[in-house]
């Protein structure tokens, strides 16, 4: 099997930070804070007022969970040797030799156990917040981890769909509203239907070494043209739900996240053709890009 020939990084503080913002993923990120934006404008619709505190600690606990699966995710994905090929090797700074696969796995292990420190700052629903923070913690390790991992079995998208959909989106809305409304139903479905896009784009380059891996996500299982219109599927949905703020009065979120067709159309007709190597990234920065803008047109 071909080796990195590309040497750790010195180690000092400087690299030290640059493997480990490497290794946490910023671009994911997005993902939980723009969850969270959404939630908070919805609720200040509502109540005219955001309580910052459950915010910001909603935040907090949703950047680290999602900090602490990425990082388990690597730790394990190198374990199994899914990263031991040249297309991973580039991408994964274990396998560069940045970092050590413990580090990597301890470093995990931490954003969990912070995420669970959290609930316990709130002045009420501490215990409550604290139950859901623990479960999202451990079906986050589970997420690769585990006999039975999520990902290896292709329920990754179900995962993605419940926690940046019904927990980072309903339960801080909850939490600030204590009411559930259709909006923020709708709001959810939408926002935990976009949040999938950048896995399953991955789900859709990585095919190949997922399968020699035995990693059963749905493009494995169902192969290359199912994983397109999976992908296509996600993204009609989220701005066919988009009519249903019409029927509840709010014209302005019917309205908005319909300029964003444009760009959903570049990215679809990029999806759907040949997916090369050298453009992965940009149809990757292209779905992050739709799921946070739509979040933003919702918001205001």
């Amino acid at each position: 099997m071909e080796k990195n020939n590309i040497k750790p990084l010195p180690n000092n503080f400087k690299t030290q930070l640059f493997a480990w913002l490497l290794a946490i993923r910023p671009p994911t990120l997005l993902i939980p804070t723009i969850q969270i934006v959404t939630a908070s404008s919805l609720a200040f619709k509502l109540k005219g007022t955001i309580d910052w505190q459950i915010a910001l600690s909603a935040w907090l606990v949703a950047v680290l969970i999602t900090v602490g699966t990425n990082l388990i995710n690597d730790a394990c994905d190198d374990e199994k040797g899914l990263d031991k090929n040249s297309a991973h090797s580039k991408r994964k700074v274990i396998a560069l030799g940045y970092l050590t696969r413990a580090q990597v796995f301890k470093g995990g292990l931490l954003a969990f156990a912070m995420a669970c420190l959290i609930p316990w700052t709130l002045p009420s629903y501490a215990f409550t917040c604290f139950l859901i923070v623990l479960f999202c913690s451990l079906i986050g390790y589970c997420y690769t981890a585990g006999p039975y991992p999520i990902s290896y079995l292709g329920l990754s998208e179900l995962f993605i769909l419940i926690f940046y959909g019904g927990v980072c989106v309903g339960v801080p809305y909850y939490a600030m509203t204590h009411v559930i409304t259709p909006g923020i139903i709708i709001a959810s479905l939408q926002m935990g239907l976009l949040a999938i896009l950048p896995n399953a784009l991955n789900n859709l380059r990585d095919i190949d070494e997922d399968r020699l891996a035995n990693k059963k996500t749905l493009a494995v299982r169902f192969g290359i043209a199912f994983a397109r219109y999976e992908i296509v599927a996600i993204v009609v949905s989220a701005f066919a739900l988009n009519l249903s703020w019409f029927f509840l009065g709010s014209i302005k979120q019917g309205i908005l996240p319909y300029f964003l067709l444009p760009l959903a159309y570049i990215f679809l007709k990029g999806i759907c053709g040949e997916i090369k190597e050298d453009k992965i990234l940009r149809y990757f920065l292209l779905s992050v890009s739709i799921h946070f803008l739509f979040g933003l047109m919702l918001s205001l």
